[in-house]
């Protein structure tokens, strides 16, 4: 809610009166200025960009906190973003701090203009000035005698009210309105456990777990995903892609086939096979065998389960017996990722240093490091351009995303590695990729004295505090890896001057997407990221077991399940909208199994 104090302030002769506050992604310490422009489509963000010459003298103003609808105009240098929705883990407040620009998200204006909508916001072209020299909130002031609509709002649907609002907020700064966020929301969770189903080692990866262990499980991940991705719930809508509908479809989807494709991949590799596939995550860099894909396969199909019990397609024993069977083996996964101990990076104070100690050496030789001004902004400027790209190409979701470590130095400093998948071949939209790489990897170096707290959750998202890690960054290496096979001995290392050169073909890349995804219809769109959900998570896995040509021919990897396609038409009428969002905070999801129920 706005909470603007009343009086006008002045400087540089120009004077502005406060109309809005909002939560502040990355602190900046002097004030940020700009004219106004609101972007409500695709194509007017396209028009703005082609169109405006001054670009970088704009500060837009969008609806919701999602990435991928602000493209062009990231990539075009605008001054900064404000938002009507979202948060600063909202994937467009990732973004914006990775590109440097000023964001404050989830604004209320007291005065201004109407949009379409009926929202008030400063009108086109007028002058604002941000306060986002502080976290968590920033302020906004408008320069005086700026058009003021006072007609009453257009009729639309009815906003919470003071009671629903306050109850939202509960269910976002604890899960169920009793547990924290954090370490401390961990051992809560853990304390109520009756079995060791988190601990990993040999032998409880070797046998399928008890139907009570499954529940501790998929228990301990409802808190979990809500711990990660809370800030995100409020994220919004998006001009471009229709997400929570795709999300809703994909995750039903994920419970259709995930259990049987694990099936296969069990069968054709066996316990060790699985163990030694998430073992890869310690050897490569660029790959998607990582914590992200092996979370989604333990959560996504508990999710699309509650989904369609929510939904009524069918009733609480049928399958069940799957969900322990696929458990099982995502645990599996999760011992050759970690070689034993807790299952989470959230029961490891959110460290994932997966790699190999040998990995480190490589990057120290490859370093270079960021001692000027030049440096570091070349390096800024293809690290969120690529990481742009990986979002968009993934349909505005974190696959295209991967970070890991810190990995400690003899120094006391510290290694951040982040993969950017920015290419993958099994998408149809692959082919305007040209012959970018399949993945990009940046170890960045932070120094023994940064004071940066660094936070990797399970989804393979980091976040430091202070919000703005990139002053703190002095020295980098950055690979390709061409193909999801390639070996490591055959990665590229990149210069400055490579990544620079890199980064206008991604820029190329992302612009072509953009205008190939805005002329896609709903159903298209919902389609799309469906298959990048379901088929998505299983994907590195599915490869690296050898089976991925018999699910696509046999198992229908990249179709929807009948059952998911007759549901199609109620998820996209509204029922997504109102469904994920109460699921996911409330994480009624995770639907117990029965106790007798035999496996």
């Amino acid at each position: 809610m706005t909470d603007a104090p009343a009086a006008p302030a002045e400087a540089d002769g120009a004077t502005f009166e406060p109309v809005g506050t909002g939560l502040n992604v990355t602190e900046f310490p002097e004030p940020v200025e700009g004219r106004i422009k609101w972007l409500d489509s695709p194509d007017e963000v396209i028009d703005f960009v082609e169109e405006t010459d001054d670009i970088e003298d704009y500060i837009v103003i969008v609806r919701g906190g999602t990435t991928t609808f602000l493209t062009p105009a990231l990539t075009a240098g605008i001054r900064g973003v404000i938002t009507l929705q979202g948060a600063p883990e909202s994937h467009l407040g990732i973004v914006s701090r990775e590109y440097g620009i000023p964001c404050l998200m989830s604004v209320a204006f007291s005065k201004g203009v109407r949009t379409s909508r009926g929202e008030t916001v400063p009108a086109d072209g007028v002058r604002v000035r941000l306060d986002v020299s502080a976290r968590p909130n920033g302020s906004i002031s408008v320069e005086a005698g700026a058009p003021v609509d006072d007609s009453p709002a257009p009729d639309g649907p009815a906003g919470m009210s003071p009671e629903q609002l306050a109850q939202i907020m509960v269910l976002l700064e604890k899960f169920g309105g009793e547990v924290p966020h954090g370490d401390d929301g961990d051992a809560i969770m853990r304390a109520g456990l009756t079995t060791s189903v988190l601990d990993l080692d040999e032998e409880s990866v070797g046998r399928t777990i008890s139907v009570t262990e499954a529940n501790e499980l998929v228990r301990y991940l409802t808190w979990n995903e809500w711990d990660a991705l809370a800030a995100r719930a409020t994220e919004g809508e998006s001009g471009l892609i229709p997400r929570q509908e795709y999300e809703a479809l994909g995750i039903l989807n994920s419970w259709l086939r995930h259990p049987g494709w694990l099936k296969v991949v069990d069968a054709a590799v066996g316990i060790q096979g699985v163990i030694d596939i998430g073992r890869r995550a310690r050897t490569e860099i660029g790959t998607k065998i990582n914590l992200l894909h092996s979370w989604a396969l333990a959560a996504a199909p508990s999710f699309g389960r509650g989904i369609a019990l929510e939904m009524g397609l069918h009733d609480e024993d049928h399958e069940a017996a799957s969900v322990v069977e696929a458990l099982s083996i995502v645990r599996r996964l999760y011992l050759g990722h970690w070689g034993g101990g807790g299952m989470f990076s959230s029961m490891r104070s959110y460290q994932a240093p997966l790699l190999d100690d040998s990995w480190i050496a490589r990057f120290t030789k490859d370093r270079i490091a960021l001692d000027d001004a030049a440096s570091r902004t070349a390096f800024q400027k293809f690290s969120a351009s690529t990481e742009l790209l990986g979002f968009l190409h993934h349909f505005d979701n974190r696959l295209g995303l991967g970070d890991h470590g810190p990995y400690p130095l003899p120094d006391g400093g510290f290694v951040l590695v982040r993969d950017l998948f920015v290419n993958e071949p099994s998408f149809p939209w692959a082919d305007v990729s040209g012959d970018l790489p399949y993945a990009v990897t940046m170890a960045m170096f932070v120094g023994p004295d940064s004071g940066l707290d660094v936070k990797v959750t399970d989804l393979s998202t980091m976040f430091t505090t202070p919000a703005n890690y990139a002053p703190h960054i002095s020295g980098v290496a950055i690979y390709t890896r061409q193909h999801w096979d390639t070996p490591m001995d055959e990665l590229g290392v990149l210069s400055l001057d490579d990544a620079a050169a890199l980064r206008t073909r991604v820029e190329a890349v992302s612009d072509a997407l953009y205008r190939r995804i805005a002329t896609m219809d709903t159903k298209e769109k919902v389609l799309a990221g469906g298959r990048v959900y379901t088929a998505g998570f299983a994907l590195p896995l599915a490869r690296a077991a050898g089976v991925l040509d018999d699910l696509v021919a046999n198992h229908g990897f990249n179709d929807l399940h009948p059952t998911a396609e007759g549901a199609y038409d109620r998820i996209v009428g509204g029922v997504a909208t109102e469904m994920i969002p109460r699921l996911f905070l409330t994480g009624s999801w995770g639907v117990p199994l029965r106790d007798d129920l035999r496996v």
